[in-house]
């Protein structure tokens, strides 16, 4: 990126969330162009804007009408349950408001195509099915949904819950007491910061950052409920501040690379050991997501 604004971000101290270590990100008081930005959480609750399906439903692609004064910003791996199956979002998107537009998804319930009324929205999808998600985007020959539903299968196994449609809500919901439990006494992040980096047991979980304080907590704990979610795993507790200056390091480095050329765009992030997607808006960064080679 011409004005890479992500060299200039600093990682704090850390909170330590029970095994779960957040680093917060502190950003330069960069400006957000004016942009005021919507949730899919907000709207869809509003009732100012819905997703639906086709006409003719498929699998992959779903259509989000924005009737609200504001774009909506949804994140890669944000989940909207219901319909003829729960879906995720692909990749990060900026809908500008009134806009009615078909969004790319990822089924995350392999086992139901049978109509339980309209969309709501969920969880966010935990760090391991968004790098999935990065790591085989735009990749032809790649069966994206099949590596999806494994890893749900996988998941399902190792926390020793059960669904009988493969569900990743089901995971969500079966584990919510032991997810809650990470953010008991949890406020908020310091008030400088506009991302997060998420390490359990020794090992980068993943990484958010957004343009603002504002926009960041917006989506924070629905974020950090996400991260506790692969937490879970990993109990060794470490600090893993060094790790996270490197992978810091090696985001930047990513980033150097990247032009957007349009108003609204989303560019992939594909180096060595490390996948994500940044949007961008106005060639400034809205949301970046970046996580290890899953």
């Amino acid at each position: 990126m011409r004005e890479n604004k992500f060299q200039e971000l600093k990682i704090s101290e850390p909170i330590f969330l029970r095994n779960l270590v957040v680093f917060p990100i502190q950003g330069n008081g960069n400006p957000e162009n004016g942009l005021k930005i919507n949730t899919i959480d907000k709207i869809i609750r509003t009732k100012k804007g819905v997703f639906s399906e086709l006409e003719m439903p498929v699998v992959d692609e779903v259509v989000f009408n924005n009737g609200g004064d504001e774009p909506v910003l949804m994140l890669d791996g944000e989940e909207i349950t219901g319909a003829m199956q729960n879906r995720i979002i692909a990749v990060s998107d900026l809908v500008a408001a009134g806009a009615n537009q078909n969004i790319s998804v990822v089924c995350v319930e392999e086992k139901r195509w049978d109509q339980l009324g309209g969309f709501r929205t969920g969880n966010c999808s935990y760090p391991r099915i968004r790098s999935l998600l990065a790591q085989n985007r735009d990749e032809k020959k790649l069966d994206t949904q099949k590596m999806i539903w494994n890893e749900i299968d996988r998941k399902l196994t190792v926390t020793k819950t059960k669904s009988n449609t493969s569900s990743m809500h089901e995971i969500y919901d079966n584990l919510q007491d032991e997810v809650d439990r990470y953010l008991e006494g949890f406020e908020s992040v310091n008030h400088n910061t506009i991302g997060i980096i998420g390490c359990a047991g020794g090992r980068i979980l993943g990484c958010d950052v957004f343009p603002n304080v504002d926009i960041y907590h917006m989506f924070e704990k629905k974020l950090i409920r996400s991260y506790a979610l692969d937490a879970m795993e990993f109990q060794k507790k470490s600090s893993a501040m060094l790790g996270a200056n490197r992978f810091i390091r090696a985001l930047a480095k990513e980033l150097e690379g990247i032009e957007p050329k349009s108003r609204v765009e989303n560019n992939r992030i594909n180096g060595k050991g490390i996948v994500g997607q940044v949007l961008t808006y106005k060639s400034q960064l809205l949301h970046l997501s970046a996580f290890p080679v899953a």
